[in-house]
């Protein structure tokens, strides 16, 4: 990970999830300028964020893929 809590970034362009369907309590994900991946919580669109590497992501990604993490939602 390489940034807790920065500050976010103006122009960047911000994205949730269809399933989020208009709600404003979601995660969303922007690549920054640095190639790095920002998330925040869109009810919070000027709080901070946490930027990942973009193979940081790719491992939380895939341990969702596979299910790693499907207790978080039951």
């Amino acid at each position: 990970m390489d940034g807790m809590g920065d500050a976010v970034p103006v122009g960047v362009a911000w994205q949730k999830s269809a399933a989020c369907n208009g709600y404003e309590d979601c995660v969303e994900v922007a690549r920054l300028a640095n190639g790095n991946v920002g998330v925040r919580n869109s009810r919070l669109p000027d709080g901070p964020m946490v930027q990942f590497t973009s193979a940081e992501l790719a491992a939380f990604l895939d341990g969702v893929g596979k299910g790693e993490f499907d207790w978080m939602t039951s």
